[in-house]
């Protein structure tokens, strides 16, 4: 059987049910998601989606220590249901994306997971990237995350190194684009 066709898109309006259901979806599995803006810990879904065009640009940055970055969400073609959600950071303009968050950061729903939706969503947005103008892309995982781990490498991720900062421990891979 055939993945339908599957589309990034940025969060609109006309989502928000969907968005609030796949927050809350995180909420019930005591699940933090990554990749979403801070969405886990935003109630106020309209509230969030502004916030994410604000991130867009340099100019309109709610806070001046956050960078350049576009938000994503993963949907099919057939349906409005969010599969995952994926965040592209133009630049590593920041201490800490330089050294634990890079370039993008990607959840996957958790009642999809183990379908390949985090391996298609991280090729969709590196054709973003490599849209952008970049040429290659910083991502890190959690040590002891191996899904994203095995999603990074497939997509064409080169182990560089471990970094640890307090008790947090992230494993950084380099795609060439």
């Amino acid at each position: 059987m055939a993945m339908e066709k599957l589309f990034l898109i940025k969060p609109h309006e006309d989502d928000i049910d969907e968005i609030r259901a796949y927050r809350d979806e995180f909420l019930e599995h005591d699940d933090h998601s990554h990749g979403d803006s801070g969405l886990y810990d935003t109630p106020d879904i309209l509230h969030w989606i502004n916030r994410c065009r604000l991130y867009e640009n340099e100019r309109t940055l709610p806070n001046p220590n956050f960078v350049e970055a576009e938000q994503f969400m993963l949907v099919g073609e057939s349906n409005s249901e969010i599969l995952g959600m994926i965040n592209f950071r133009h630049n590593l303009n920041n201490k800490y994306l330089a050294e634990h968050g890079g370039h993008i950061g990607f959840a996957v729903r958790p009642k999809k997971r183990r379908r390949r939706y985090a391996t298609v969503m991280l090729m969709l947005c590196l054709e973003k990237c490599r849209e952008y103008g970049l040429n290659k892309v910083l991502i890190t995982c959690d040590a002891d995350n191996e899904a994203s781990r095995r999603t990074i490498i497939t997509c064409g991720g080169k182990f560089e190194r471990i970094a640890q900062t307090g008790d947090e421990v992230d494993e950084r891979y380099w795609i060439t684009l």
